[in-house]
Parts: C-alpha cells; sequence; structure tokens
C-alpha cells in the first residue's frame, strides 16, 4: 500500500510533463484517501481557489515561482525533487526555445545524479587500484568482444592482460558490472559517488591520477588533452564563486556524457583549486 501511495513521487524523475505526473498523483491519493480531493490539496497548499489545481493540471492555469513553492512543500518533496519539478515547471511552460532548451539542460542534470550509486563498504577496493574506474567504462562498450588483451592494451599506460582478467572478475564480484544474456557486459549503475569512501582509501588512486594528469600534459598532444593554469589573488568570496561555477561546468558535462550515445575514448577530468599563499594580516590583527 506504501509503494501505492508513493509510486508518482517515487518516479517524479521519470515525467517529461509535471502536469502528467500531478494528475498521476492526485488519482493515486483518491484512491488511497476518500478525504483527498482537489480541495483538501488546495487548502494542504494554501491556494486560495479550490480548483486551482484542476485548472493548472488541464492546462489552463500556468504555475507561477510562488505557486511551485507552495505545491512542492504540499507534495513533501525533497530539495533534488523540488528542483527537478522546478526545471519540469519552466520546460513546459516556456515560450522560448533558449528557455526550453536551458530548463532540459537541468533536467538531465538531476537525472543523471539521480542515477549515481554510492559506493558501498564493500566495495571500497574499487578505488585500490587506478585502472578499475577506467576498465568499469571500457568493459561496457558494445564492441568490447571478451578479448582481454585488447582490453589491457586499450588503457592508456597500458596494463597486463592478467591485470585486465582479474580486474573484470572483481568488478563483477563487487557487482558493479554485469553479464548479459548474450554475454555482454553492462553496468549496473550509470556512474558512481565516492561520497562514502574514507580520504584514506581514496588518497592513493587520487595520486596516481594526478601523475597521469602530468604525464599527459607533458607527452599528449594539446588536440587530445586540456590544461590550464591560472593564478588569481580573490577574496574568499569569490573563491566560492569560483567553486560554484565549476561545480556547475562539472555537473553540465557529466549531464551530456550520460546522454552520449557514442563512448569513443575514456577521460578523467579533474578540477583544481587550492590556496598557494597564507592570508595577508594587518599588524593591529596580531
Amino acid at each position: 500500500m506504501f509503494k501505492i501511495e508513493m509510486s508518482a513521487i517515487d518516479h517524479i524523475f521519470d515525467y517529461d510533463d509535471y502536469r502528467r505526473f500531478l494528475q498521476d498523483y492526485f488519482d493515486e491519493q483518491k484512491k488511497l484517501r476518500a478525504v483527498f480531493s482537489h480541495r483538501f490539496f488546495a487548502a494542504k497548499a494554501g491556494f486560495s481557489s479550490s480548483s486551482y489545481c484542476l485548472n493548472v493540471i488541464r492546462g489552463r492555469f500556468n504555475l507561477t515561482p510562488k505557486s511551485i513553492e507552495k505545491m512542492t512543500k504540499a507534495l513533501k518533496l525533497d530539495n533534488r525533487q523540488t528542483k527537478y519539478f522546478a526545471a519540469l515547471v519552466e520546460y513546459n511552460q516556456a515560450k522560448r526555445v533558449e528557455e526550453r532548451e536551458s530548463a532540459w539542460d537541468e533536467i538531465t542534470q538531476i537525472r543523471s545524479q539521480n542515477e549515481f550509486n554510492h559506493i558501498s563498504h564493500d566495495q571500497k577496493e574499487y578505488f585500490s587500484k587506478w585502472y578499475y574506474p577506467i576498465l568499469r567504462e571500457l568493459v561496457v562498450h558494445p564492441d568490447f568482444d571478451g578479448d582481454m588483451m585488447h582490453l589491457a592494451r586499450a588503457i592508456d599506460p597500458a596494463i597486463s592482460t592478467e591485470e585486465a582478467r582479474a580486474a573484470v572478475k572483481n568488478l563483477e564480484k563487487w557487482n558493479l558490472i554485469q553479464k548479459t544474456p548474450e554475454g555482454k557486459f553492462q553496468s549496473t549503475s550509470l556512474m558512481l559517488d565516492a561520497r562514502n569512501v574514507s580520504p584514506m582509501d581514496l588518497r592513493e588512486i587520487r595520486r596516481e591520477y594526478v601523475q597521469q594528469a602530468i604525464g599527459a600534459v607533458e607527452s599528449k598532444k594539446p588536440s587530445e588533452r586540456f590544461a590550464t593554469f591560472t593564478t588569481l589573488a580573490m577574496s574568499e568570496s569569490s573563491y566560492d564563486y569560483a567553486v560554484k561555477i565549476l561545480e556547475e561546468a562539472r555537473k553540465k558535462i557529466i549531464a551530456k556524457a550520460s546522454d552520449d550515445p557514442i563512448m569513443d575514448k575514456v577521460y578523467e577530468m579533474m578540477i583544481v583549486a587550492f590556496p598557494m599563499s597564507k592570508k595577508f594580516e594587518k599588524e593591529n590583527e596580531k
């Protein structure tokens, strides 16, 4: 019964039309609670008109930023669901093409974030070797035919065939990849989230990737890699702004990559900003 009550909200990220989502939600709630109605929800949300929600669902009214806030609170959506609902409203109600495209970019970003799989304690060994994450991306490529030697040599720098074979077995054991009935490999989730992995467990692989980055800057053609170095003097507020912009760019790139139908290569992307000086203090502040 609980799953029936929450099904529309649980699947909100599958909706492209917020009016359809609202219709499904209202239909479910009416089946669960005799007291539930458009009037009941309107009163709960704080709308002055008892028929407001019905008119929204039927396309007679559009939602405003204020009504979105009221509705998401009444629906008890969490932060990510609230952002997604607001993006859906913008997408469905946009009058200009660029507004609609911008809203769709936001939708795809949130969807990609929702498809992250959190690394469990048993899976943290995934980060013990630098080539595990790369192999996880390569082994699910539709052109991979099971040739472990070819797989090992596809990595740059190459690893041994034995290392590739052992890694694939581990990825299966950790349930990070699985075999299809056709004998191909597929990912068990779109992307992995390492927030639950301790910094100590990530330290070695981070060092490996930094070393790989140094080697790439020195050996790869400019057309094959991107590297930029900028020294800036700025306030803490400007730094916070820079972090926000960089994080937004990272999310957009992730969303674009997750929707890319063709995967040619595996890239490692690092965005780093760190202090290279201490904060100046006035003499009278010491």
